[in-house]
């Protein structure tokens, strides 16, 4: 189970240094949906993704937050919003 503050995820660049962090994604990740497409594509292990604080999220994020959780669902993820 992975664990992410949706309060803390305020903009483009909060959302994916917590992704970076949380996710323990690589160096190069890219910091973009792109690029978080393409490392849970090389992960075999499908995740629990809570996202606490889901609403402030989508509120901040509008569209950008609901593509981000689309991508992981796309991957196989069970996301629960708190």
């Amino acid at each position: 189970m992975i664990t992410l503050d949706g309060s803390r995820m305020t903009d483009r660049a909060a959302i994916h240094a917590e992704l970076k962090k949380k996710l323990k994604l690589p160096d190069y990740y890219g910091g973009n949906l792109d690029a978080l497409n393409d490392c849970l594509g090389e992960r075999r292990e499908r995740e629990l993704i809570v996202l606490s604080n889901a609403s402030d999220f989508l509120e901040e994020n509008g569209a950008y937050g609901a593509n981000l959780l689309r991508v992981f669902l796309d991957h196989g993820a069970q996301v629960l919003l708190e």
